[in-house]
């Protein structure tokens, strides 16, 4: 008898295995037929168009290669299951420890992503588990009963940047403490515990939040982005990243991979490149742009000249003889640049954001222009660098000793420039310094509230007059009418009662403001499209959030009013005007940017703790000048 090999045997055999299979190539799985692939077109013509898998040789139509749409082979680790579509019809083999089947999904709901991987936040994606939490994306919003939101039949999932400086506590930051309140009273007062989708079922609304210090931002971005598609980002991102963030969304290449539009809502200021931007409505801010701010620094400036000027006679300094020096900081922080410019550069539009002393501009006292009475220096930002360079400006103050400092700066400013100036001042080794007053500072919106400042002012309450007595700054201002106040001093309340760490909590309000804007724009925009992107979030924010139309409903910012405003919105003629902590929706349709009210602030020892005083002095925009607030002008101001 004829030996046959097993090659022949199989060739013998393939007429009754066709027969009896009734479709697709069926062998007997616990044969060893190959190797490799090659192993396989060796046994003939029948097996050209076959693949060797797991040793046996399985036809490429019902075996995909590499992960391909017909379910291919998982990862390796036993964590995947081949046939990753069931509407794929595959029969694809498992990767190593993994279990096969035909058109096997690795999962059908949430929960079963979060029971596989030991109660962690994963979201079920076509059949396969996509993890959340990453560590540039560490945190989901609300904290308190996290997974069961997650394990909703259809959870919506949007974007967050924030400062999450604790490594200890993420949750200990100024946004997220106010984000996690708002989205907590929104879905546990949304009627059903979410919003009404198009599908009938409520879903409820959770924020991943990513560093927004990180030095590249495209890994958590593309994270948000093009794995979970999240039609919309609440962002404390500056202004340089913010404005990369939106163009990455607007490369063909990302939408080649799918990506669709989305609404960048900042919950800060812009810059005067993200004022301009044209962004088709998709960047908006909860506060103003620099110009708010600079006519608010010029009008500072000249109520505190009288003050200073007192101090200089007193010292003997005679400004009747002696004209005003002043000495502009700033540093290389966006936002800090672009008010640079706004208030040492002339527009006929606003003469009220140009720097003025002396009776002339600041420009034209530039050393080498005029008379040197004006000068200015640039420093790294401590929002820049870890350990920024502010030597310059040191030296700078030192050999050149102002009458008064504009510190266009963040952190570092505080931290380091005035601890130098102030213990050299008046010694030998600041010569220059001897015999003239101590200087007075004005302050950016970005040394507000900082730490640094807090501790540094209690080191020189000694001096004549003391640091806090010399100190000011701008800001944006709380809403100064009842209704607004009211609705501040509720949300103040359940903010401390919900936060229980250091953080100063005051004025931060426009975070919170900025969430339910958010909030209440997916509720528009999910009441409008079951699968909606930011191109919607966009439209809901700004035709029925913030409507200027007559017949839109005003609604107070709040849990109270929240089951019934996101009720209404399954209306879709419905609109509202939501009234924020911060006032009304008063916003620049152009920019997007809020048409922010501004302040003075100053810092004063209130029961042995340096605070701040927010809102000292309230700027009035339209003549240019400050008045009283309804609390009265805080001490540490009453000079001026």
């Amino acid at each position: 008898m004829l030996a046959i090999n097993p090659a022949q045997a199989w060739l013998r055999a393939l007429p009754l295995l066709l027969a009896s299979s009734g479709c697709s190539l069926f062998y007997d799985l616990n044969a060893t037929q190959c190797q490799v692939t090659q192993d396989c077109v060796a046994l003939g013509s029948a097996f050209a168009d076959t693949s060797c898998v797991n040793q046996v040789c399985v036809a490429n139509s019902t075996a995909g290669v590499g992960g391909s749409s017909n379910g291919g082979e998982s990862g390796h680790g036993g964590q995947g299951s081949a046939g990753a579509h069931a509407s794929d019809g595959g029969a694809g083999a498992a990767g190593d420890g993994g279990a096969a089947g035909a058109g096997q999904a690795e999962c059908t709901s949430n929960a079963d992503c979060i029971d596989a991987h030991v109660q962690q936040p994963y979201l079920c994606q076509a059949g396969s588990c996509v993890a959340l939490i990453s560590d540039d994306c560490p945190l989901l919003l609300p904290s308190q009963g996290t997974l069961g939101l997650l394990e909703t039949p259809a959870p919506i999932v949007i974007g967050g940047y924030a400062n999450m400086g604790n490594p200890e506590d993420f949750h200990d930051s100024l946004a997220v403490i106010n984000w996690d309140l708002a989205f907590s009273e929104f879905n546990s007062n949304a009627l059903g515990g979410g919003l009404p989708g198009k599908t009938g079922a409520s879903r409820p609304v959770l924020a991943l939040v990513c560093q927004s210090g990180a030095a590249d931002i495209a890994p958590s971005l593309t994270h948000l982005t093009n794995d979970l598609h999240v039609p919309g980002v609440l962002t404390t991102l500056s202004t340089d990243k913010l404005f990369s963030a939106f163009n990455f969304t607007q490369t063909s290449t990302y939408a080649t991979a799918g990506g669709q539009p989305v609404l960048f809502l900042s919950t800060g200021s812009a810059d005067l490149r993200l004022a301009n931007l044209n962004d088709d409505g998709l960047v908006w801010h909860m506060l103003g742009d620099p110009r708010v701010l600079a006519a608010t620094t010029v009008g500072l400036l000249n109520r505190i000249i009288p003050t200073v000027n007192a101090a200089r006679l007193a010292a003997g300094d005679d400004p009747n003889t002696t004209p005003l020096r002043v000495t502009l900081v700033y540093s290389d922080d966006s936002t800090m640049t672009d008010l640079f410019n706004v208030l040492t550069t002339p527009d006929a539009a606003h003469p009220e954001t140009l720097l003025r002393f002396n009776g002339k501009s600041a420009v034209s006292q530039l050393s080498g222009i005029g008379s040197g009475d004006f000068r200015e220096v640039q420093i790294q930002s401590a929002k820049n660098y870890a350990t920024p360079d502010v030597s310059n400006a040191i030296t700078e103050l030192q050999q050149n000793p102002p009458h008064i400092v504009i510190a266009m700066a963040t952190s570092e400013f505080p931290k380091t420039v005035i601890p130098a100036l102030e213990n050299s001042w008046g010694k030998s080794s600041n010569p220059k310094s001897v015999g003239l007053a101590r200087p007075f500072y004005l302050a950016s919106h970005l040394i507000y509230n900082t730490t640094e400042l807090q501790l540094v002012a209690p080191q020189f309450s000694g001096t004549s007059p003391p640091l806090n007595e010399r100190l000011v700054g701008v800001n944006y201002a709380e809403a100064q009418d009842s209704k607004s106040k009211q609705l501040y001093a509720s949300y103040e309340g359940r903010l401390q009662n919900s936060y229980q760490g250091a953080l100063p909590l005051a004025g931060t309000e426009n975070y919170y403001d900025g969430a339910y804007s958010m909030l209440y724009s997916l509720a528009a925009a999910y009441a409008a499209r079951v699968n909606p992107t930011g191109d919607d979030v966009r439209d809901g924010l700004q035709d029925r959030v913030f409507s200027t139309s007559s017949s839109a409903v005003s609604v107070a910012i709040g849990p109270a009013a929240v089951g019934g405003a996101v009720s209404s919105m399954s209306g879709l003629a419905y609109k509202m005007s939501l009234w924020g902590t911060m006032g009304p929706p008063d916003f620049d349709r152009t920019s997007g940017t809020r048409l922010s009210p501004s302040s003075a602030w100053c810092l004063q020892e209130v029961s042995t703790v340096w605070a701040y005083q927010a809102d000292g002095l309230i700027y009035n925009m339209a003549d240019q000048t400050f008045s009283a607030p309804t609390a009265g002008v805080p001490q540490c101001l009453q000079q001026y």
